[in-house]
């Protein structure tokens, strides 16, 4: 063999090693990366962004707030041939006295249903283990069961009530503290709101302002997706803050008639868990159920079951028209974007995945899928 290709054989397998070491490093530099980057950098990241948007919060809030007053303002512009300025005042104004009401209103009640809720979960918590265990013994003389059963019965069912008494617990305080720092907010309430007028003032200039960046035959269609969009996104909102109110309303009016103490409260947790596709406010009413007949109060456990079941039917009845008034889209597509938004996403997924398809509907309502254009 020739010197040349002694040299290549001991070159090739050096060679070798010198790419698997530098293979080998470059994972390791990666994996340092990555472990820098999740350890060090996204908690500062995160709460430089927290920071970031608790400054701009008044804003993006009068931002929001500007483009759903929208739509009343330029009726009342039309109708009345007012000036813009006037009707943003007027509309606004309008509804800060419904929201300042409605808060009085709901607020001083909601806050007293949940002080007392509060202090008396814990013996409530009690008394239903007390009945519960009351009620197994009684079981237990008709049936006899495997002891582990009977262990795996006894521990699911604390664990179901500790669960419940937690999560009742923890929403109560929270919803305390929030109702107890309202005051605090008066700054930013009051910046928000003149954000808010003066967006609503200038929101024409701006949009078109927007527009005018788009040249070519791009700005037509850029319209039309941004006319479709808004209205579908104010119509979603529409549609849902209906749905929602519709099952608190229905479910306050049932526990009022029954005769429960927490029936605000209560109602209007149901109407915020309508928000959550499947579980809704079976959330509440089934596990409550469940433990009502386990502790022999039939009548009242038919009564909440009534309620559950009404609110729901009520609300399955009105969900597609609703929906086909409000933003034009088959409910079917929007429930699949709710439910797989939550699984993808979490609670930001349940505006993200109804926006996404009010977003392709204005793209393919604007004609920007179609070939040859």
């Amino acid at each position: 063999m020739s010197d040349a290709k002694k040299g290549e054989v001991k070159k090739t397998p050096l060679r070798i090693n010198l790419n698997r070491l530098i293979v080998v490093a470059s994972l390791l530099l990666l994996l340092k990366l990555f472990t820098y980057i999740v350890q060090e950098f996204i908690p500062v990241f995160g709460l430089v962004m927290g920071q970031i948007f608790s400054a701009l919060f008044p804003f993006i809030i009068a931002f929001i707030l500007a483009f759903l007053i929208e739509p009343l303002v330029s009726k009342l512009i039309k109708i009345f041939k007012m000036k813009r300025v006037y009707a943003s005042l007027l509309v606004l104004t309008v509804v800060l006295i419904s929201l300042v009401l409605l808060l009085i209103f709901l607020g001083s009640r909601l806050y007293r249903e949940l002080a007392e809720l509060a202090t008396t979960m814990p013996a409530m918590y009690e008394k239903t283990i007390t009945l519960i265990a009351e009620k197994s013994l009684v079981f237990q003389k008709y049936i006899e069961l495997n002891p582990e059963i009977q262990n795996a019965i006894n521990s699911s069912t604390q664990e179901l009530i500790s669960s419940l008494q937690t999560i009742i617990k923890t929403g109560s305080m929270a919803l305390l503290s929030f109702l107890g720092s309202l005051p605090g907010f008066m700054i930013v309430i009051v910046i928000a709101t003149v954000a808010t007028l003066i967006m609503s003032i200038s929101f024409p200039l701006v949009k078109e302002w927007f527009f005018q960046r788009i040249k070519g035959k791009h700005n037509a269609k850029t319209r039309a997706v941004a006319s479709d969009l808004g209205s579908a996104l104010v119509g979603y909102l529409r549609a849902m803050t209906i749905l929602v109110s519709v099952t608190a309303l229905v479910s306050t009016i049932g526990l009022l008639l029954i005769g429960n103490k927490y029936a605000l409260t209560l109602g209007i947790l149901a109407g915020l868990l309508d928000l959550l596709p499947i579980i809704g406010p079976s959330l509440i009413f089934v596990p409550w159920t469940i433990v009502l007949l386990f502790t022999g109060q039939l009548t009242l456990a038919l009564k909440i079951l009534i309620i559950y079941l009404v609110a729901t039917v009520i609300r399955v009845a009105l969900e597609p028209k609703v929906m086909s008034q409000n933003i034009g889209i088959h409910p079917l597509p929007t429930l699949i974007s709710v439910y797989v938004g939550l699984k993808l996403l979490g609670v930001a997924g349940l505006i993200i995945g109804p926006g996404l398809v009010v977003f392709y509907e204005a793209l393919r309502k604007a004609g920007v899928f179609k070939k040859g254009e």
